[in-house]
C-alpha cells in the first residue's frame, strides 16, 4: 500500500460526503424518511406495548421502532444510497474516466464505503437521541459498544452488498426505484414495520436470509431494557460478515466500471 493511500482515502470519502450532503435527494432518503418512520410510528402507538420478536416479554413499540429505525437509517445510507451513486456514476461515464486518472479505483470506491458508514453511525445517533428524548426510549448505557459495532457491520455489509446489486441496475434512472423498492422489500419481510406481529412462516424463512432482519434483531437486543450482558449478538452479527464477505467477493467478479451501452 502505498503511504499515499491514507491521504488519498480521505480526500475521497470528503468529496463523497460533501456530494452526498449538497443532494436534497440523498438528504430526504437518508436523514428525513427514516426520522419520518420514526416519529409517525412511534407516535401513533406511543404508550403501547407489544411482544418482542421472540414472543418471551412485552416491549414499548418506541423502543422496537427506535431500532427498527437505525436499521432503516443504516440501509438507507449504505445499501440505497450507494447503489445509486454507483449506478449514476457508472451509466454518466464517471467510472470509466476514473480508470484513466492517477487515483486508485479501490480508494475511490472505498471512499464511498467510508462515507456510507459514517453516516450511518451519524444518523444512527440521531435517531437515538430522538428515540430517548421524544419517546422516552431507555438509554441503551453499557450496551452502547455492541449498539456501534453493530452498526459497524451492519453498514459494512449493506454498503459491499450494492456493489453487486448495482450490476442488476442498467439504466440510471432505474437506479432510484429499484434501490428503494429492495430496501423497502426486505423492511417489510424482516417485520421493520409491524412491531409485534408474527410473521407467516415462509415470509420469516426468507428474512432468515436477508441480512437487515438479523441487523435488526441485533439492534433490538442493544435496545432492549431487559437485556443483560453486553448486548452483542453474535449469531446475527457472524450473518452481516458473511454476507459483507459475499457482497466483496461477488464485486470483485462481477462489478461493472463502463456503461451499459459500452457492452
Amino acid at each position: 500500500m502505498s503511504t499515499r493511500t491514507p491521504a488519498l482515502l480521505l480526500r475521497e470519502a470528503g468529496c463523497a460526503a460533501r456530494i452526498a450532503v449538497r443532494n436534497p435527494q440523498t438528504t430526504f432518503l437518508v436523514v428525513v424518511l427514516p426520522l419520518l418512520y420514526l416519529l409517525v410510528i412511534a407516535s401513533i402507538f406511543d404508550g403501547e406495548e407489544v411482544h418482542a420478536p421472540d414472543r418471551s416479554r412485552l416491549l414499548d413499540v418506541s423502543t422496537i421502532m427506535t431500532a427498527s429505525v437505525v436499521v432503516i437509517g443504516v440501509v438507507s445510507a449504505t445499501f440505497q444510497h450507494l447503489t445509486m451513486t454507483l449506478v449514476e456514476d457508472r451509466e454518466y461515464g464517471v467510472l470509466k474516466r476514473l480508470r484513466s486518472t492517477p487515483v486508485p479505483a479501490p480508494v475511490f470506491l472505498a471512499g464511498h464505503v467510508v462515507t456510507a458508514t459514517v453516516m450511518s453511525l451519524l444518523l444512527s445517533a440521531l435517531v437515538t437521541a430522538l428515540g430517548v428524548l421524544v419517546f422516552d426510549v431507555p438509554f441503551p448505557g453499557t450496551r452502547i459498544l455492541a449498539g456501534a459495532v453493530t452498526v459497524l457491520v451492519g453498514a459494512l455489509a449493506c454498503a459491499l452488498v450494492a456493489f453487486p446489486f448495482s450490476v442488476l441496475v442498467r439504466k440510471a434512472s432505474a437506479s432510484l426505484p429499484m434501490a428503494f423498492g429492495a430496501g423497502l422489500t426486505m423492511f417489510f419481510l424482516s417485520g421493520n414495520f409491524f412491531p409485534g406481529k408474527d410473521l407467516p412462516v415462509a415470509m420469516e424463512r426468507v428474512a432468515d436470509l436477508l441480512p437487515v432482519r438479523h441487523f435488526f434483531l441485533a439492534m433490538l437486543t442493544v435496545f432492549d431494557p431487559h437485556t443483560t450482558g453486553t448486548g452483542f449478538e453474535g449469531g446475527h452479527l457472524a450473518v452481516l460478515a458473511v454476507w459483507a464477505v459475499a457482497g466483496a467477493v461477488l464485486a470483485v467478479v462481477f462489478f461493472r466500471w463502463t456503461p451499459t451501452g459500452d457492452e
